[in-house]
């Protein structure tokens, strides 16, 4: 790689070491390889690992060990009289406290935690925590709450491009009660929070907290919201005063009555691209109207659908191109996709509970309803020879098809993949047939179609079913013309 890229190229280039895209290991070894070539790609690869360090290694239990070095390192930013306030407590500090550091970390921060941030000084406490006499419980958390503040307030000091912030506290050890810093009061948070356009809660704690955040959050474009067992005034005006419009919102409903948060919601609903939708059925009445709708995720565990979810599937969103629905109701997943009048580039239908009897007339509705779909992972009817060739016709742009039999002892469909070859999708790049059973003679005319039309290698997945289909999987991957991949050892 040119070492005299400029930074933006370097910047778009590492994006894809990064944990994001990754995990956390790799893009520790990588970025870290990066950052030792020369100053300007460390600088570049410093921006990335920086970024939200926090949570990546949070999210890792065997990479929570390198949070007391992390939080060493912002440590290692405060002020001195900062530092000395950490001496007098009985804490030890990190080699040289004093000296100074060469790269401002807390100004490089784009995404803020609460929880794991108290969870790595936790971490960093109870390591550096050595007095002579016996440890209570309050004086760690006197400590732990001390330093959190100390470097809270470090952080909305030097951090003045903040994007995303969390805060889903749990109870401290043995179940006691944790109290929250009030962080839009410190100085500095009114500069710092007000970047914030992604914004993660608890829907049913600190409402004073969000009161405070209101003030000074107004560009804030997603919400995810988790628990909502009670409402939330704060919350309700958090939502409400947002003055950009909100284009994603991610809710998992406990089912109790939320009047202000109903409010602020259906208020704001109208601008929303993208939403999830777990649990209570009743919350897809707020979106019911929503016709600028991209993608949703639904996901509703009740055997027998409301009026209010039948209603909302009979509803028209004519914009939406990726959806992801775990329910137990094929039929009505079928009025919702017809509802989408072909727009649909993504579909993914995820049940293990599905009726079958509702299969052919749902697999109808993907070969007469998807025209734009690039993208299926979910049940197929393919007892009838004509219709995977159908669905290939009327679906020219398929690039993944992931085909699953939902019930039943696995289903020969030789007759019908051999006869659909000759019309495989052109963009077609990965395949994958579950609980089917293909002969060997059948696939190797299927394979030999997929080589002469197709403009890419086929990356073909599927658990074989004789010794005969495995190394006729082989010999074409043998031959480079498709990447063969064995769902499960022969």
């Amino acid at each position: 790689m040119n070492s005299n890229l400029p930074t933006e190229c370097l910047l778009q280039i590492f994006e894809n070491f990064g944990p994001t895209n990754n995990n956390w290991d790799d893009s520790f070894k990588l970025l870290h390889a990066c950052i030792l070539v020369n100053r300007k790609w460390c600088e570049a690869g410093i921006t990335i690992l920086w970024r939200e360090p926090i949570e990546w290694l949070h999210s890792k239990e065997h990479n929570r060990n390198r949070l007391v070095p992390l939080i060493s390192s912002y440590i290692s930013c405060l002020p001195q009289d900062s530092k000395f306030q950490i001496l007098n407590s009985g804490l030890q500090l990190p080699v040289s406290p004093f000296s100074l550091v060469a790269i401002d970390y807390p100004s490089l921060l784009k995404g803020f935690d609460y929880q794991s941030l108290y969870n790595a000084i936790d971490f960093w406490v109870n390591a550096n925590y050595k007095p002579d006499y016996e440890i209570y419980q309050d004086d760690v958390i006197f400590h732990q709450f001390q330093l959190m503040e100390l470097i809270c307030r470090l952080l909305m000091n030097r951090c003045k491009n903040l994007k995303r912030f969390s805060i889903f506290m749990k109870a401290g050890n043995k179940g006691m009660k944790v109290d929250i810093l009030q962080l839009p009061l410190l100085p500095g948070a009114k500069e710092c929070f007000s970047n914030i356009t992604e914004f993660s809660c608890k829907g049913c704690l600190f409402p004073e907290f969000m009161y405070l955040a209101a003030q000074t959050c107004r560009n804030i474009k997603r919400f995810n919201i988790e628990c909502c067992c009670k409402d939330n005034e704060g919350l309700a005006k958090l939502i409400e005063l947002q003055k950009v419009p909100l284009d994603c919102i991610l809710i998992n409903f406990k089912g109790n009555q939320i009047p202000l948060l109903e409010s602020a919601i259906r208020k704001k609903s109208h601008s929303i691209t993208n939403v999830r939708l777990f649990g209570y059925e009743m919350v897809l009445d707020y979106f019911r109207e929503c016709k600028n709708i991209e993608r949703m995720r639904l996901k509703i565990s009740s055997p027998m659908l409301s009026d209010v979810a039948k209603n909302f599937m009979n509803s028209s969103f004519p914009k939406l191109k990726e959806l992801f629905i775990s329910m137990n109701t094929l039929s009505q997943s079928s009025v919702l996709i017809k509802n989408t009048h072909g727009s649909l580039e993504s579909l993914t239908i995820n049940s293990i509970y599905l009726n079958e009897t509702e299969l052919p007339a749902f697999t109808e509705t993907l070969i007469n309803s998807c025209k734009n779909l690039y993208h299926y992972d979910g049940p197929f009817h393919i007892e009838r020879i004509e219709t995977l060739q159908s669905f290939f016709q009327n679906c020219p742009k398929l690039e993944c098809l992931i085909l699953r039999k939902i019930n039943g002892d696995n289903l020969d469909i030789s007759d019908a993949l051999q006869r659909s070859g000759p019309f495989v999708p052109i963009n077609l790049t990965m395949l994958q047939v579950t609980n089917y059973t293909i002969s060997s003679e059948a696939l190797e005319i299927f394979l030999r179609a997929c080589v002469t039309r197709l403009y890419r290698v086929l990356e073909f997945i599927y658990k074989p079913t004789s010794q005969q289909v495995k190394l006729t999987m082989e010999k074409f991957a043998d031959q480079k013309d498709i990447k063969a991949i064995f769902e499960n050892k022969f």
